[in-house]
């Protein structure tokens, strides 16, 4: 037999079984098998579900279930840290929706790029996508799945301004406005399904406002909404909810318990992102009650952890700056003519007034040389003060980016006043809180401290809200600013 009849056979076969396997499928199944798949734990396999049903579906005919296949993998993907294979997931879906003139889906999609984008640190992408999901949910004709749509992008939005590290009193807002929506949905258990996360928000956002109290409500009715719909996930996150406040009330036996019911969950849905949470916040517990053994474990966990997610984040970060890039660049290439051509007129018309008023700008290119000159003097002028930079204090900063041992020590010599006025003003000061404010007093960004201590970029936030209580400093003031001018 010939290669090319062996090749033909092959792919009638190949045919056949996909066929076969489609018709086992009905969408009335397939819809019943993704509904049952967003309340799964183990993200790695809702994905292969997704990825399944999506085939089938496209076997099948049947759009819808590609479109909430789509979903479930974006959703999977978002879960498991993957934002480029979300994004690109996405886009999928976005296109698809359009092209079927799918409101609702092309918003469902909207809404999982801007999460991505913030993920990412795109901040501003994520803004501006967040705006378009709003505006086009506008037209989303279902009651339900405008609420359960506009829910999502506040609740999205909510997102965004925690990862910016923005007043958690504007944040909380914005997550009541979520809940607010969600409360709207008639479907009982979409109703309780959306609730459960966004209560688990709202209690987090209270943790940040110091409201230990409605953080405990919060996260409580997160993870009762959650059992009574048997959706683990969610339960995960109200338990880690209530164990991050028991942290916070420094009831450090009631916040190792809620956490540890809440590892194995994390564990299985592999979220890189919660596991390092809980691991570093575990550490800092064992840390307080000087179980030595307990807390190298944890902190190593939580190291490994942040390094995986750190290279990951700067692999997809890479990437997606370049797809931004070049399509930015598409777009600008495509008005280019219009762009060259519009110059062309404007300056034929404006030629005669040029020429009119040509001794005009011979002054001004004058003054503009003149002042340009000066900004050239002025230049070598910071130079010359660049170089006179104190080499003690290069050497410091030197010494504090490597973590070094000797750091607090020369400190002490480049900033004696600093250093034994915040002893006298504040004599119960741990050597750690002294060093924190050190590299404060270097005014070292939250990122920049989390790279150089090895800690998450949370826990310098947790550090930070604990060293303003205890030396009493507002909300309002930056912390930074405080230790330059003390």
């Amino acid at each position: 037999m010939g290669l090319t009849k062996r090749l033909i056979l092959i792919s009638l076969l190949i045919s056949c079984i996909l066929q076969t396997k489609a018709q086992q499928y009905t969408p009335e199944k397939i819809d019943n098998i993704l509904t049952a798949t967003f309340q799964l734990a183990d993200r790695n396999k809702a994905l292969r579900i997704g990825l399944d049903t999506y085939n089938t579906s496209e076997n099948l005919g049947y759009y819808l279930g590609k479109a909430k296949s789509l979903k479930v993998i974006i959703n999977a993907y978002l879960g498991l840290g993957e934002q480029q294979k979300a994004l690109e997931s996405a886009d999928k879906l976005l296109e698809l929706a359009n092209s079927e003139n799918d409101d609702y889906h092309s918003v469902q999609a909207l809404i999982a790029k801007a999460l991505a984008y913030s993920y990412l640190g795109f901040f501003e992408k994520a803004n501006e996508t967040s705006k378009s999901a709003e505006s086009l949910c506008k037209q989303v004709k279902d009651n339900d799945e405008f609420y359960s749509s506009m829910g999502q992008i506040y609740a999205g939005r909510s997102e965004i301004m925690n990862l910016q590290y923005l007043p958690p009193e504007n944040t909380i807002k914005t997550d009541l406005k979520s809940v607010e929506y969600y409360s709207k949905i008639k479907d009982v258990k979409k109703r309780n399904g959306w609730l459960a996360i966004q209560y688990s928000s709202v209690g987090y956002t209270y943790i940040d406002l110091d409201k230990h109290t409605e953080a405990l409500y919060y996260s409580r009715k997160a993870y009762l909404l959650a059992k009574a719909e048997n959706d683990s996930i969610n339960q995960a996150f109200g338990l880690y909810g209530i164990g991050n406040t028991y942290l916070e009330m420094k009831q450090n036996d009631s916040s190792i318990y809620y956490y540890k019911q809440a590892l194995p969950i994390f564990e299985k849905a592999q979220d890189i992102y919660r596991l390092q949470y809980i691991y570093d916040d575990l550490a800092t517990i064992y840390e307080r009650l000087e179980e030595d053994k307990l807390y190298g474990y944890y902190s190593k966990k939580s190291k490994e952890l942040y390094d995986v997610i750190r290279k990951k984040e700067k692999a997809e970060t890479d990437n997606i700056s370049k797809n931004i890039i070049d399509i930015e660049k598409t777009s600008w290439y495509k008005s280019l003519a219009l762009i060259i051509a519009g110059v062309v007129v404007f300056f034929a018309v404006k030629m005669y007034f040029i020429m009119k008023y040509f001794k005009r700008f011979r002054t001004e290119r004058q003054k503009r040389v003149k002042t340009k000159i000066n900004l050239i003097a002025k230049e070598k002028e910071l130079d010359n003060l660049e170089s006179k930079v104190n080499d003690s204090f290069a050497e410091l900063l030197e010494l504090a980016k490597s973590n070094d041992s000797s750091f607090l020590s020369r400190f002490k010599e480049v900033y004696p006043d600093f250093y034994h006025k915040l002893n006298m003003t504040y004599p119960d000061m741990t050597t750690g809180q002294l060093r924190f404010c050190a590299l404060l007093k270097l005014n070292f960004s939250t990122k920049e401290i989390a790279h150089c201590t090895h800690i998450s970029v949370r826990s310098v936030e947790m550090k930070k809200s604990r060293l303003r209580k205890q030396l009493n400093i507002a909300s309002d003031i930056d912390l930074n600013n405080w230790m330059i001018n003390f």
